[in-house]
């Protein structure tokens, strides 16, 4: 289960790196596996590495305000983390913990460095890498722009069932368990304003709940509301 949330981004898989590709670079490389819960790194950890997930599924997050989390992105099974600069910085600045049992390959900047300026091909692969993240990032300020509670969850939901969605034959099951202040956390509302508009998603056969996990039945009816065409707001503004 996820903890408070202010914010996420879901987006198609980014480029896969895997044990093989820092052999052929001659990287040396450091694999680690976790335990869900686990923290890979948090602020004012050094900044000299890159990670590479290799299997699981990692979140990535800050704190703000009263000890509220706000999600910077959800990796799974793929990607890179830490702060995607080549150059070595002072600390990390988020943190960095596992959802699942994770496999990670973690790598020093300076063999990056060195190997980027001899292997085009690589250096190609990390850069887009590092621009999935940050399309992602752009995706989360994008979501908070829309006001509307039933608006931010239809986005929310779809962003979701693309990363984490699995056909059960009625619809797309969100593969992992989340409770309506997990949601309301990721979106920027409250408990109550999730509540209200997934009872309304659920009365008009727009989702459904098996065994604790959120079903999209009508993707096409989300598609609706993630672009404002429909629905009401539960709160009508942002909250503070």
């Amino acid at each position: 289960m996820l903890r408070d949330t202010g914010s996420f981004a879901a987006t198609t898989a980014p480029p896969d790196f895997d044990l093989e590709d820092f052999e052929r670079a001659g990287i040396r490389v450091v694999e680690r596996r976790f335990k869900p819960k686990d923290v890979i790194f948090t602020p004012g950890d050094p900044d000299d590495q890159l990670y590479f997930l290799l299997d699981g599924t990692v979140r990535l997050y800050k704190i703000y305000g009263d000890y509220k989390e706000a999600t910077t992105a959800l990796l799974k099974d793929q990607g890179v983390f830490g702060k995607l600069s080549l150059v070595e910085g002072r600390w990390q600045d988020v943190f960095a913990e596992t959802i699942t049992d994770v496999r990670v390959a973690s790598v020093q900047k300076a063999a990056l460095t060195e190997v980027i300026k001899r292997r085009p091909d690589f250096a190609m692969k990390l850069f887009a890498s590092f621009s999935e993240r940050l399309r992602q990032s752009d995706e989360v300020i994008e979501s908070l722009l829309h006001r509307e509670v039933s608006t931010r969850l239809a986005t929310l939901l779809l962003n979701l069932s693309e990363r984490f969605g699995e056909g059960n034959g009625v619809g797309t099951t969100l593969d992992m368990r989340l409770t309506h202040q997990d949601l309301a956390n990721m979106i920027a509302s409250t408990r109550e304003a999730v509540s209200k508009v997934m009872s309304e998603f659920q009365r008009d056969g727009t989702i459904e709940v098996q065994n604790r996990k959120i079903v999209l039945v009508n993707r096409e009816a989300l598609a609706e509301r993630a672009s404002g065409l429909s629905g009401l707001s539960v709160d009508g503004q942002m909250p503070i």
